[in-house]
């Protein structure tokens, strides 16, 4: 693979061979050019620093790199899908033949520059690439035959184009056998029928591990050669519509897969890591359908005090927890409960987890300004009933959040804090007044997810001084864990007029925990045990999660 800075020296050398371009120019162009432009040589035609079009002819003959006149005819049909249909008119570039003596696939293209091309190419097949010079008329034509356009992609916005790309590739990558796309594909669909919420692809100095999180808790699944990490990490980017030669800074992505019957949307977040970039892959499964309140958990009494919550007209209603345990999936379950006939309901989400029929949902894009607190500003000229704001991060938001709630609107949000008084707490600690804390805020819940014992081997064991406790022994069904599937702990409070005034005081959380436990509020330890108790969850799962 041949290093682009030490390519572009060679390639001076020919244009100083030629007389094509004075050193002068040539160090201009450099300080001008951003990779965002392209291809180096497309940014040298497009700037008008080279005006002819044939020195592919000239550089093939300097490097004794053969040159041809490409006809379609000459595409070898099992080559067509090897690569994503945008990045072949975006460079331009066409795969097409393979010698199967060697495995390299050979490859047209007009730019004798385009060092990235190739390593793309490289990385993303895993395959050697060879490249040929041919002229970009030939090329451009030839790609418009095989590669007609369906949409005219200019007129679509940024969002419908994203969509398109990425379904392109998809649909490229059905007829293509190259070893990195199957791979992918592969850890993608076994991670999904493995009730995944998430992916783990982490490179380390001799290996590249790949772990997935079933049940809240990462488990390794295999291990590649560090061989094919560059392959890999360039694949999920070109799945994900992020920028393949950036490297150093972390970047985010969406990819809508649909294959073998699994349709899944996948955030995807890069990060460069000691030993290169490490890849996460949130699985959000759409067909898993929402769950109702009675589906989350709560026992009836505890379903009582929430319903109660969510059907107020006005106040707050916070739920809180770490990431990852379902405070998005309660929020919807309690959207569920509201009447959408009567009721206007707004939400404003980053991102959007689940498209909800007869609720107008915002999604955050903080890129172009519209961030949780502006996104509310203008939610609230829109006479909405009930908000939903995906989470509370700032003090902004937070004021804007307690100011709709206290003049007539249902605000629904979340927090991160580790029980539910201490969400009281942390709004103050914003700069929330506590008045109006305590005037505003009429319920928390606090939640965490621990692991349901398998129901096909769980049985109940003698624990110490005669107790019996539910256990498992793992089988096939669970994947030897003992554990299928996770249920949430929740500690409800509900603002009595006692906790109001506790509140106004600016008293702290361990002060309001003592009264609510005292008027009847259960902690999330008191739920797990409950749990363990009834062979929901076991002991030793409550204290993991709850410790």
């Amino acid at each position: 693979m041949v290093g682009i800075d030490s390519l572009r020296e060679k390639v001076y050398e020919t244009f100083d061979a030629y007389g094509i371009m004075p050193k002068e120019l040539w160090n201009q162009a450099i300080e001008e050019y951003d990779i965002s432009q392209g291809p180096f040589s497309m940014f040298l035609f497009s700037k008008g620093y080279i005006k002819d079009s044939s020195i592919g002819r000239k550089f093939a003959q300097e490097w004794n790199i053969e040159f041809v006149d490409i006809d379609k005819n000459d595409i070898d049909p099992s080559v067509k899908g090897i690569f994503p249909l945008d990045v072949i008119r975006s460079w331009p570039l066409l795969p097409i033949r393979r010698d199967y003596d060697s495995g390299a696939i050979l490859a047209v293209l007009n730019d004798p520059l385009d060092a990235l091309a190739i390593d793309i190419l490289d990385d993303t097949t895993g395959i050697k690439i060879v490249p040929i010079f041919s002229d970009a008329d030939q090329i451009n034509e030839i790609i418009q035959e095989l590669y007609p356009k369906q949409i005219d992609e200019d007129e679509m916005p940024p969002e419908a184009k994203v969509s398109l790309s990425q379904r392109a590739f998809l649909s490229d990558a059905d007829n293509s056998d190259a070893p990195i796309i199957r791979l992918i594909e592969e850890i993608i669909m076994e991670a999904c029928q493995r009730r995944s919420s998430d992916i783990h692809i982490e490179p380390f100095a001799d290996f590249v591990r790949i772990r997935f999180r079933i049940d809240g808790v990462l488990r390794e699944i295999d291990r590649f050669s560090n061989d094919l990490h560059g392959s890999m990490v360039t694949r999920i980017k070109i799945m994900s519509n992020m920028n393949i030669a950036e490297k150093r800074l972390p970047q985010d992505g969406r990819i809508l897969f649909d294959k073998s019957g699994i349709n899944v949307d996948l955030r995807v977040s890069v990060i460069n890591t000691r030993f290169g970039e490490t890849v996460v892959i949130r699985i959000l499964d759409k067909s898993r359908g929402l769950m109702k309140l009675s589906d989350l958990g709560m026992d009836e009494s505890q379903i009582e005090v929430f319903r109660k919550a969510v059907n107020l007209p006005y106040g707050m209603v916070l739920v809180t927890g770490p990431t990852g345990s379902g405070k998005s999936t309660t929020l919807y379950a309690a959207l569920s409960e509201i009447d959408q006939s009567r009721r206007k309901v707004i939400t404003v989400e980053d991102p959007v987890e689940y498209h909800l029929a007869g609720i107008n949902q915002v999604q955050v894009r903080p890129i172009v300004g519209l961030t949780f607190a502006n996104a509310l500003r203008s939610i609230l000229r829109q006479s909405p009933d009930v908000i939903m704001v995906g989470e509370i991060r700032d003090k902004e938001t937070a004021q804007i959040a307690i100011q709709a709630a206290l003049t007539g609107h249902l605000v629904l949000s979340t927090l991160h804090t580790n029980d539910a008084p201490s969400a009281i707490t942390r709004l103050v600690e914003m700069g929330i007044p506590s008045y109006l804390v305590a005037s505003s805020v009429v319920g928390v819940v606090a939640q965490r997810l621990v692991r349901r014992l398998c129901e096909s081997c769980k049985f109940k064991g003698d624990g110490d001084e005669g107790t019996s406790l539910w256990q498992s022994q793992g089988c096939v069904k669970c994947d030897e864990t003992g554990f299928k599937g996770r249920v949430a702990l929740f500690e409800i409070l509900e603002i009595s007029s006692r906790l109001q005034d506790s509140i106004a005081r600016g008293d702290n959380a361990s002060e309001l925990r003592f009264i609510a436990e005292q008027e009847g509020m259960r902690s999330l330890r008191d739920d797990g045990l409950l749990k363990a108790e009834k062979g929901i969850t076991s002991i030793s799962e409550v204290m993991r999660v709850i410790s």
